[in-house]
């Protein structure tokens, strides 16, 4: 069966991400600005413990807009 053609008519434009953070215990990857109180809610909801030990990963978009097609959900990079 084929899959059905999109013309993707209905594009949204995709924003820059934000800065993308990554635990070096549980490798939980959080935005910056929804880490509360500089530590890991993943760690402190499994272990109880409260770290702080990050790595910042670097934004993979190349310098080019991305947009998403509304119909297909396809990413379209220009």
């Amino acid at each position: 069966m084929p899959m059905p053609r999109c013309n993707h008519q209905s594009l949204v434009l995709l924003t820059p991400q934000d800065k993308k953070l990554r635990c070096r215990h549980c490798d939980l990857t959080i935005d910056e600005q929804e880490l509360a109180d500089g530590y890991c809610p993943e760690c402190y909801e499994v272990y109880g413990v409260r770290r702080r030990d990050f790595e910042q990963l670097e934004p993979q978009d190349n310098g080019k807009a991305q947009y998403r097609c509304e119909e297909c959900g396809i990413i379209i990079k220009w």
